[in-house]
């Protein structure tokens, strides 16, 4: 059967990741707050839609002891959840992924935050683009001018989204139980060091940023759009 993927992320790393896993077969839930929704939804649609499409989507009250009872079941029902925020924020709402990977049989969780679950860089903030300049890839981008040089945009986060979801993939395939903790630094710091990359690709990701239109995802028919979410 194909895995349920739970996905509480926001904007860009974590979506692409659950997009790609939706590409491979899995079935993708959406849980946005209803007080804070994911902020991508305030940019171009055709972005969010991108990300998005083809999952189902829920919106749940945080503040609620009932909803927050809700995004528990639904989380110990998945096979993987995938999250991009500091480990705090979804402990405080009773959700600690050491303990339920723990406690629930064949559970991946997905961590994805800029510099790791370890303190004290757990409590850190890290966005695409300045998290890859802690890594050193403006630098090595910009070593034939001379001078740091950006690629594509916030590009630690589509090349995160990229690398967490193989590694979910190949976690769910070899039976899960497993807590995944990807830094936006450290794979931009990876990604840095390999002096072979291709100008081709960068400038594709750098094109996801000027979409004017939705892409069709992996069909071939007319361009998705993202569900709205159920409210409860």
């Amino acid at each position: 059967a194909a895995p349920l993927a739970v996905d509480p992320s926001s904007v860009c790393a974590g979506p692409r990741l659950t997009h790609l896993l939706g590409l491979a077969g899995a079935r993708v839930v959406k849980v946005e707050s209803r007080a804070r929704p994911d902020g991508a939804r305030r940019g171009r649609p055709a972005f969010f839609d991108l990300l998005n499409a083809g999952k189902q989507s829920v919106a749940l009250d945080f503040g609620s002891p009932e909803e927050r009872r809700q995004l528990r079941a639904l989380v110990e029902r998945a096979d993987l959840v995938v999250e991009s925020a500091r480990p705090r924020a979804l402990a405080q709402l009773g959700l600690e992924a050491e303990a339920l990977v723990a406690a629930v049989p064949g559970l991946s969780w997905v961590s994805i935050t800029g510099y790791g679950r370890r303190e004290p860089q757990a409590g850190w903030v890290a966005f695409g683009d300045d998290a890859a300049a802690a890594a050193g890839l403006a630098a090595a981008t910009g070593a034939g001018e001379g001078t740091p040089l950006f690629c594509g945009d916030a590009i630690a986060d589509p090349l995160t989204g990229l690398h967490a979801a193989v590694a979910a993939w190949a976690s769910w395939r070899r039976g899960g139980g497993e807590l995944l903790d990807l830094a936006l630094r450290d794979v931009a710091t990876v990604v840095g060091r390999l002096r072979h990359l291709h100008h081709e690709a960068l400038a594709a990701l750098h094109a996801v940023d000027h979409l004017e239109e939705p892409l069709a995802l992996g069909s071939g028919e007319p361009g998705q759009h993202a569900a709205p979410p159920h409210w409860h």
